[in-house]
């Protein structure tokens, strides 16, 4: 009995040392798993049928997830925010947490989604612009944003080892697809 919980331990490290090193090695493709798993969870919370897949709804996550959270996300926080200085002393952190929060979320990062999913269905990229201050203004996309990524981006950039920033963010923003991908159907 003993020795089973030993293995069972030892192989539940080695698949979560095995994830962990999938999402280093390979954050593009593990964000398009995680945007297209965040679309039919966000579809299964809002009552659609588990087999129904809305390809469009997932397409426009698996290329936000891939192209944002993937490659962008690797820029912003391993070439452009140690800027803002490497330490993680509370005012370097602060700085971080404020640009991103005040200038890379509101101003990059979430108008992406709105522009990508508005060239998957066909709305110009004044329309998408508009959708996206609409939904700011009348449901506080920027404020649930907030909610969640202030206290993120505080841990992401005091406790979080560099290297794995970007992946620690990655599982967190799973949960904020399913919240956008909510936001964006509506």
């Amino acid at each position: 009995m003993v020795a089973q919980f030993i293995a069972s331990k030892r192989e539940h490290r080695e698949e979560e040392d095995r994830r962990m090193q999938e999402l280093e090695d390979h954050p593009f493709h593990t964000m398009v798993k995680k945007a297209t798993r965040g679309g039919e969870l966000s579809s299964e919370l809002e009552g659609r049928h588990k087999f129904n897949i809305d390809w469009s709804r997932s397409l426009v996550f698996i290329l936000y997830g891939g192209l944002y959270q993937g490659m962008a996300q690797e820029f912003i926080y391993n070439r452009v925010l140690p800027i803002l200085g490497t330490g993680t002393d509370m005012k370097t952190v602060a700085r971080k947490v404020a640009v991103d929060m005040g200038f890379i979320s509101p101003l990059i990062c979430i108008p992406t989604a709105y522009i990508i999913k508005g060239f998957l269905i066909g709305n110009t990229f004044v329309q998408s612009l508009a959708n996206y201050v609409d939904d700011v203004v009348n449901k506080g996309l920027v404020f649930k944003n907030w909610s969640i990524f202030v206290p993120v981006q505080c841990i992401t950039f005091s406790i979080i080892p560099e290297h794995f920033r970007v992946s620690f963010v990655a599982c967190i923003s799973f949960f904020w697809m399913i919240i956008l991908s909510s936001i964006l159907s509506g």
